[in-house]
């Protein structure tokens, strides 16, 4: 039973720690499920589905029942007297109530047109929430970086400060001696103070973007949440931005107006039937109520239309010119945006060739100080400047790392990767 139970408590803990890893896929995938901007999503296509849907009843038999009363001043009369025949005289009351039944046949493809513009209206909807999620992603990668960039100087940190406790330790001996004077001792017990200090405020600003993350995320994270370094990507070339796509889904749209337009100008074809009952019936000489019944086809052409079809088309034209401009424009910006980051890239790269150098340098440095000090060549004082030295070129090292992988995926963001 104790090998099982070991067993499960290893499993447990196996568990655990891979719980609290997490990933910058991760958090973006989180961050697009967890945004209520998501939602937003479904409720444009069920707003489009019911719209279009309520279109198609055009298609399905229109039926009204109505009733008419009327008094007439007066009514057809036939000025000629036959002998021996009594020609009936329409009485002035006169009464109506029928039902008519109207069936749409055919209406020019308008009602196809409508059902598509309302779908492609809803996907130009749905690309707007897309851009917007869009810029989801590159609060993600600042936020994670930050988190990442937190992480790194706190480790620089603890490698100044065990150098620091490991000088302090060995002063402390030679001062007891009476080798070395106390404001060595005092001088080292400061630093570390004020590298304590300063790692309070990186972890207080860790703790707050881990809060960030933790909301945009809808995932519980906490300072022991490992966030995992990603790997260098490589930057494809193309431009897959969803802005591009919205403005080319808006141009779509226009070409679905200017058939609309063209449809509007088709003949509209119903089928008609109506029954009734009124006096007089169809038989307009019969003073008593009596049922009666039409049938037919009805078609229906307004040339109104083409009082406006001229402009309406060069609105229609100037509204694509305009997409068109606003597409170039953000081409334009875009591909300056990326020049620099480009740029920015290969300055960073060529900085981190150097830090390598500096790092190992004023490591030596550090330590032939540390020597010293331990001789009595040089104060506490001399080795503090020397190993906080050290410790800037790491910490250097570890931004420009970081800022270089943050802006390869800020270019990535770029190009819509």
């Amino acid at each position: 039973m104790k090998p099982f139970v070991f067993l499960v408590l290893i499993a447990l803990s196996v568990f655990t720690v891979k719980s609290q890893e997490i990933s910058l896929s991760e958090c973006q995938e989180l961050a697009r499920s967890n945004f209520p901007l998501i939602r937003q999503h479904d409720l444009i296509t069920q707003l489009a589905n019911n719209a279009a849907t309520a279109l198609l009843r055009k298609y399905y038999p229109q039926i009204q029942v109505a009733g008419q009363a009327t008094w007439q001043s007066d009514v057809t009369k036939i000025p000629i007297t036959i002998p021996n025949l009594t020609i009936p005289e329409l009485e002035k009351d006169q009464y109506k109530l029928y039902a008519e039944v109207l069936q749409l046949v055919y209406d020019g493809g308008e009602t196809d047109l409508q059902r598509k513009t309302i779908h492609a209206n809803a996907l130009v909807e749905q690309q707007k929430t897309e851009v917007e999620m869009y810029k989801l992603r590159d609060r993600i990668n600042q936020t994670y970086f930050g988190i990442l960039l937190m992480d790194e100087q706190l480790k620089q940190n603890e490698i100044l400060l065990n150098d620091l406790q490991a000088a302090l330790e060995k002063i402390k001996v030679m001062v007891k001696n009476g080798v070395s004077l106390a404001t060595n001792e005092q001088n080292l017990e400061a630093e570390l103070l004020n590298v304590k200090q300063f790692n309070s405020g990186i972890i207080t600003g860790k703790q707050s973007l881990i809060k960030v993350m933790a909301l945009l995320t809808g995932k519980q994270i906490t300072d022991q949440t490992k966030f995992i370094v990603p790997a260098s990507v490589s930057l494809n070339t193309g431009n897959l931005r969803p802005e591009l796509n919205l403005l080319d889904q808006q141009i779509n749209n226009l070409g679905l107006q200017r058939k609309q337009l063209t449809a509007q100008l088709r003949p509209k074809l119903n089928l008609f039937a109506q029954g009734g009952y009124g006096k007089p019936g169809l038989n307009m000489f019969t003073n008593s109520f009596e049922p009666y019944f039409i049938a037919g086809a009805k078609i229906n052409w307004q040339f109104s239309r083409l009082y406006t079809l001229g402009k309406e088309r060069t609105n229609i034209d100037i509204q694509q010119k305009s997409l068109d401009l606003q597409k170039e424009i953000f081409n334009l910006n875009n591909s300056i945006s990326q020049t620099q980051q480009s740029g920015e890239i290969q300055k960073l790269r060529q900085m981190l060739q150097t830090d390598d150098e500096i790092v190992v340098l004023r490591n030596k440095i550090k330590q032939t100080s540390a020597v010293q000090l331990e001789n009595g060549v040089v104060t506490s004082a001399d080795f503090i400047r020397e190993a906080n030295a050290e410790n800037q070129a790491r910490q250097k090292k570890a931004l420009h790392e970081m800022q270089l992988l943050l802006a390869e995926y800020s270019l990535m963001w770029m190009k819509g990767n």
